[in-house]
């Protein structure tokens, strides 16, 4: 089974992921765009440049908008010149976009084809396959659970979008207490079923606002004590 992680947007601390995927062993594809977001500090254009020699770099539009929402000719825009804009920063063919939010249709999804882009991610969870290689689902997301860390009636979306699942998954109940036994369950059970990749997201700004490093390093450490890994770019699940 293929692993593969992937991280959002260029914050700084992005620096930080590319290190604990280094001492794990592990590989990353880490989507940036050029404008700042929710006041983080982003990585430099020398930083994206010096995390192009160790990991995959993947566009992720200009502004962040919402593709789905905003006129044609300027999603076209955004897409066509965050490929130019990664590729004159490391020097190196743009092959994977992100969307935005995850937003996507079929005209979208298209404009990044004719692009010149091989594969675009979305951000649908509990996927561990696909064929369609311009909609491709992640596995898990590196998010408090499973409760969102708000006093709100959306404080049980992680745990609401993840049932479904488990049954079909065969999570345990007991695994449900927290994100790092949960996601332990979960890759166990992709890696029982021998699913073809197992695909781990998230934004580097989450993980340091939740506090969820040791959670991360602890994942990625039980990852690797499964023999028959093989660790992945997301280019890699083309």
């Amino acid at each position: 089974m293929k692993f593969t992680t992937s991280w959002d947007d260029g914050y700084a601390d992005d620096l930080r992921i590319a290190e604990l995927l280094d001492t794990y062993g592990c590989l990353g594809t880490f989507y940036v765009c050029p404008r700042g977001q929710h006041r983080q500090d982003m990585l430099t254009q020398d930083q994206i440049r010096d995390l192009s020699t160790r990991h995959e770099i993947g566009a992720h539009t200009i502004t962040h908008p919402r593709l789905t929402q905003i006129p044609e000719n300027d999603a076209r825009r955004e897409i066509d010149e965050s490929k130019q804009w990664v590729e004159e920063r490391t020097g190196k063919p743009c092959a994977l976009f992100c969307y935005p939010y995850g937003e996507t249709n079929d005209r979208i999804a298209q404009m990044v084809q004719d692009a010149g882009f091989s594969g675009a991610r979305t951000v649908e969870q509990f996927r561990f396959c696909d064929d369609d290689l311009f909609r491709l689902p992640t596995s898990l997301h590196v998010y408090p659970f499973p409760l969102r860390p708000i006093f709100n009636r959306r404080a049980l979306s992680p745990l609401l979008t993840a049932w479904p699942h488990l049954r079909e998954l065969g999570i345990p109940v007991a695994s449900l207490r927290g994100w790092l036994p949960f996601s332990k369950a979960m890759f166990r059970s992709a890696h029982e079923r021998k699913e073809p990749w197992f695909h781990l997201w998230g934004h580097s700004a989450e993980v340091e606002k939740y506090g969820m490093w040791q959670d991360l390093a602890d994942f990625l450490d039980y990852v690797r004590t499964f023999p028959d890994i093989e660790m992945a770019y997301n280019s890699d699940l083309l």
